[in-house]
């Protein structure tokens, strides 16, 4: 082999910057947070089945469950892009077995991975003028590649047991939140559905709608004392109702933002609307775009009040 017929080397981030020590990880409230890295080989790159590397954390306030939203058919779809990770039950006895066999895996892995690209870098460095050093460099690079694949295969088989375990518990966790997240869809769709909202329009001054839900009573003191009695609608009803009138003002009441987030199951009615009909509820207008524009809202806190009608 010349030096020219040396393979290109895939390059990987080292894996023992994935995981911390062992001291250092323990459970939170009964679970450890999981990322799932396909580290790929030097030699050969992507291989169809790629040996899973689970990095093992405690879990931090901003490593929520990955969120979902659906196609047409009410199919559940990921749209978390931050990478492949979960919240997976885990007793501190299994944690530690398993930061210690990520910490085995990744030592033994990053530290033949090192010897494998030295040694191409002599083999490819040797001066030409140099006869015997080239040739040597060169026998040298073919045993760490015949070290490097059998060290890997070793790795790999010690680490199997783990890699399964964290793998097939990462899959019953995922399942549940695909099951929570279409149970929370079809409870958003059948929510909006309901006959249930109507609104009044003040008779003096600008002309102001005031929206409430007839199924629950008026909670705020400026509510009119005897609303018209509308016909009670759907949701995307009651917005082409007040499309229609084109209040200048429109005025939500309390109670009826409440009830609707409680039936939500704790979803903001403000992030509930927004994801239906992507505009704010107060004024009828599109929110500027963001950097997370990407993610549909999934937080924050709705609030009754008044708020400027437009986008006409």
């Amino acid at each position: 082999m010349s030096r020219l017929e040396l393979p290109y080397l895939f390059g990987s981030r080292t894996l023992l910057s994935l995981q911390e020590d062992a001291e250092l990880v323990e459970p939170k409230d009964g679970k450890v947070h999981v990322l799932e890295h396909r580290p790929p080989w030097l030699l050969g790159g992507w291989r169809a089945d790629p040996e899973r590397f689970f990095p093992v954390r405690t879990p931090r306030p901003h490593d929520a469950p990955r969120g979902f939203q659906f196609d047409t058919a009410g199919r559940p779809l990921l749209i978390d892009t931050a990478g492949d990770s979960c919240l997976v039950p885990c007793t501190a006895q299994t944690c530690r077995r398993w930061v210690e066999a990520a910490l085995a895996y990744a030592t033994a892995v990053d530290a033949i991975s090192a010897e494998l690209v030295a040694a191409k870098h002599r083999a490819r460095s040797v001066p030409r003028w140099r006869r015997f050093a080239a040739p040597l460099a060169l026998r040298n690079w073919e045993k760490t590649r015949q070290r490097y694949e059998r060290v890997m295969q070793e790795a790999g088989e010690a680490y199997k047991p783990v890699r399964r375990e964290i793998g097939q518990a990462m899959w019953i966790e995922k399942e549940k939140a695909g099951e929570h997240a279409r149970q929370a869809h079809r409870r958003k769709a059948e929510l909006a559905e309901r006959p249930i909202w109507g609104w009044s329009m003040a008779t003096n001054g600008q002309p102001t709608a005031y929206v409430f839900r007839h199924d629950v009573p008026a909670g705020d003191s400026s509510a009119p004392a005897s609303p018209q009695m509308n016909p009670p609608v759907d949701l995307p009803g009651l917005r082409q109702a007040l499309n229609d009138l084109k209040p200048v003002q429109l005025q939500w009441d309390s109670t009826a933002i409440t009830e609707t987030e409680r039936e939500l199951d704790s979803v903001s009615f403000e992030s509930w609307w927004r994801e239906l009909f992507y505009e704010d509820y107060r004024t009828f207008t599109s929110p500027p775009p963001s950097r997370s524009s990407s993610r549909p809202p999934i937080g924050g806190t709705g609030t009754s009040g008044t708020g400027g009608f437009g986008g006409y």
